[in-house]
């Protein structure tokens, strides 16, 4: 068990790849593998927008209506650690990728606040919150 505050190197590990896991399975529309980052009552909100996904089935069928597309990338991250407990926060920046290939472009920035439970099979979301910056394109003075 780790004191609290600062997480230990292979809880920051285990939870960073957690992480990893989740951009990659959601980028790649895995759907059960994505969902299966949370515990299964886990949680996934969108912060000021009033939307949020809960429990596995929920949140598999958030995943499979985004479709192939979307690129994360999560830095930054301060994660504590007290016990079986861990807290996260990192940055987020989002991309649109195309078919086609051409160059990505800039979707979305914002930041994750987790909260993480360890389970016997390792580090698992308990709940997310995404706040997301205005998206480029959708404030009002862009489409003005």
């Amino acid at each position: 068990m780790s004191s609290p505050g600062r997480a230990g190197f292979a809880d920051w590990q285990a939870i960073r790849a957690l992480t990893a896991t989740y951009n990659r399975c959601f980028d790649r529309s895995d759907a059960q593998g994505w969902a299966s980052t949370f515990i299964p009552s886990g949680r996934l909100e969108v912060a000021g927008e009033g939307v949020a996904y809960a429990g596995h089935d929920e949140l598999r069928d958030f995943c499979s209506s985004r479709g192939w597309g979307i690129l994360h990338m999560t830095l930054d991250p301060e994660v504590t650690v007290d016990g079986d407990l861990g807290e996260q926060r990192c940055n987020l920046v989002m991309f649109r990728r195309y078919e086609n290939r051409e160059r990505p472009t800039l979707l979305a920035t914002g930041r994750y606040t987790d909260t993480l439970i360890r389970t016997p099979e390792g580090w698992r979301f308990e709940c997310r919150v995404v706040e997301l910056d205005n998206r480029l394109g959708y404030t009002p003075e862009g489409s003005k």
